[in-house]
């Protein structure tokens, strides 16, 4: 009986984790080790007081010496020390980790695209405090989130091999992660599942969604009632009657590609278009030219939402309904448009009967390292868990299955009961649509002016800032279309008051590109600042504008202006009106909070993003891909 008994304890201590995860691992683990170890004990004393005390043993010993005896003595104290030990340990951990800290915790790496990176960071933040509620307040995880761009994303994942090419990988994306926070199924649709063998995804879990919506002012929702209508009459209605209606760009993200996708029109049930279809060359017309008149830049929905809430602008922005909710709540809306603004506004979301929703997934990776792999399971478990839940809901999203609404979701000018269209996207229709947006957008003609002051030699842990700058610009040239033109600038020149033209501006034909390339390996920084000068000398150099055209400067740099001459306001001032968007991309000291950018873009109908080096080539793609077009 007790070498069963024995065995049984280690048993028990064989199948608990390791490293226990729960207090009932905990007791397992004690249990069974008390136990096997008081009777293996008993059985060695048991031998040797029946060998050396023979003739004379004691009432006390020929009781103990009793097995049904010891083994109620081994379960007692097995019980006694699985209940006393591991408070006794929580205490101990406790008082230690009031002293010393917190003990190292698992570091685990989340991406996500740009648009969703924020929600990534709100869930992450939530799981990481909820990890410390039961463990003196220390998180048991770090989630290190960022966003990558989603096409190299799906480009590595679908080769299954991770990032072999370390160096090249952490400079265009950023670490390997551990779990992706997908905007939508759709970009799941071509990558090896996890059933496959070799497949990167170890699981896909679906976790949220969002329906897309056209938010409007409350004097546009006023007007009339626009329920029942499909996306195709609503927008026609809205624009035949001068409401300015804009779009992310869907190039770069799958709310633009979504959006596009319902307002070229998806068949309703019946296979048929809606009589009110406008053909998509008119609908990216009538776009291009809400987003010239109201001054917005061409990028993500945060940015758009960004720009409206900084002019107090009157037009509809379509969105998802998560950030109509933090719109509305006047909460950040992305990494460069924080919370707070003299002009709050509200927008009232319409809800389309023929729309559709953005669907989260969560992706584990299966190239983790244990630690990272199990750790991200419990990151998983805890997003289908109650809390997790309540966290989803708290950045505005709608959990998948039942889920109690919370004040998020009861913001003023949504409908939480409004029910998305449940039929998905047809796959085909994702890439007609890019298609055929592909036609009818208005082709670009960009010039790049690339600081090569002597702050962009400065070294980080990264690397050098010029060649982190150069490797960006060399694969935004890769998003040209062939009907694109482009230049490229260096400033400063070698009296540090202007820049250098290293290629002129022309067509994106292949010699052009390699000329590009040339120059940029040349790059060699020394010098002054002059930024200003060069901003508004290249806004010259792009010529008259054109209707059918796109003209933006683009800038990168890492200072604030040092021997232009000129001021902001005045910079301002000669480009207001001139149809040309300045994109500001910043790395290093000056960032996108400085008041002359912040003035200098807004004039401009641009946009200006902070960058650091190790997401500074996704940082600057998403930025200017709404200027590239001409398929």
């Amino acid at each position: 009986m007790g070498f069963v008994l024995a065995v049984l304890g280690i048993v028990l201590v064989a199948i608990t984790p390791n490293p226990p995860e729960t207090a009932q691992h905990w007791i397992q683990i004690v249990a069974g080790a008390s136990l096997t170890a008081f009777l293996t004990t008993y059985a060695g004393w048991h031998e040797v007081a029946r060998l050396r005390l023979q003739g004379r043993p004691t009432l006390l010993l020929r009781w103990l010496q009793r097995r049904r005896v010891a083994v109620g003595v081994a379960v007692g104290l097995a019980v006694a020390l699985a209940l006393g030990v591991p408070p006794a340990w929580d205490l101990a951990r406790g008082v230690s980790m009031g002293i010393a800290g917190c003990a190292p915790v698992t570091q685990l790496r989340m991406v996500a695209d740009p648009e969703t990176v924020t929600t990534a960071r709100g869930l992450a933040d939530s799981y990481e405090q909820w990890t410390a509620t039961d463990n003196h307040h220390c998180p048991t995880v770090d989630v290190y989130v960022y966003s990558g761009a989603g096409d190299e994303i799906r480009e590595r994942v679908a080769k299954g091999t991770g990032w072999l090419d370390e160096s090249t990988a952490l400079r265009d994306i950023g670490p390997q992660p551990d779990v992706w926070l997908a905007a939508t199924s759709h970009e799941l649709a071509d990558l090896p599942q996890p059933t496959a063998q070799g497949s990167a995804i170890a699981e896909v879990t679906p976790v949220a969604v969002s329906p897309v919506v056209l938010a409007v002012p409350d004097a546009v929702a006023a007007r009339e009632k626009y329920e029942h209508s499909r996306w195709a009459d609503l927008y026609r209605r809205l624009t035949d009657e001068d409401v300015d209606v804009v779009r992310a760009d869907p190039d770069s993200t799958q709310l633009g590609l979504l959006a596009t996708a319902l307002l070229y029109g998806v068949p309703g049930q019946d296979g048929a278009a809606s009589p009110q279809q406008l053909p998509p060359a008119e609908v990216e017309h009538r776009i291009a030219a809400a987003l010239d008149r109201g001054g917005f830049p061409l990028t993500d929905t945060p940015g758009l939402l960004c720009r409206h809430r900084t002019l107090g602008a009157q037009a509809a922005v379509i969105a998802s309904e998560q950030q109509i909710v933090r719109f509305n709540l006047g909460e950040p809306l992305g990494s460069s448009c924080l919370s707070g603004t003299d002009r709050p506004g509200r927008l009232t979301a319409l809800y389309p009967t023929d729309t559709r929703a953005l669907d989260h997934q969560f992706v584990r990776l299966a190239w983790s390292d244990p630690p990272q792999e199990q750790a991200a399971a419990r990151f998983g478990a805890w997003l289908r868990s109650d809390p997790g839940r309540e966290a989803i809901v708290g950045t505005g999203l709608r959990p998948v299955g039942p889920y109690t609404v919370g004040p998020t979701l009861t913001t003023v000018g949504i409908d939480p009961g409004a029910v998305p269209a449940t039929e998905p996207i047809p796959p085909g229709q994702w890439g007609r649509t890019a298609a055929a947006h592909d036609v009818a957008q208005r082709r670009g003609r960009v010039l790049f002016a690339l600081d090569t002051s002597g702050s962009m030699a400065t070294e980080a842990p990264e690397g050098r800032r010029a060649d982190f700058a150069v490797a960006a610009v060399l694969a935004a040239l890769g998003g040209m279309g062939p009907g694109d033109e482009f230049g490229l600038w260096f400033f400063p020149d070698a009296p540090g008051t202007g820049h250098v033209e290293a290629v002129p501006l022309g067509s994106s034909g292949p010699d052009r590109l390699a000329a590009a390339r040339q120059a940029l390996a040349g790059v060699r920084p020394a010098g002054n600042t002059p930024l200003f000068r060069t901003m508004t000398d290249g806004a010259a150099a792009l010529g008259p504008a054109d209707p059918g055209r796109v003209d933006a400067v683009v800038v990168l740099t890492d200072g604030e202006d040092t021997s232009s001459g000129l001021t902001a306001d005045a910079v301002s001032a000669s480009l207001a009106g001139s149809g040309v968007r300045l994109v500001v991309v910043t790395i290093g000291e000056i960032r996108c909070s400085d008041p002359g950018l912040v003035a200098i873009t807004t004039a401009t109908a641009g946009e200006c993003r902070d960058a650091d080096l190790s997401n500074l080539s996704t940082v600057l793609r998403t930025a200017i891909a709404g200027l590239w077009g001409g398929r």
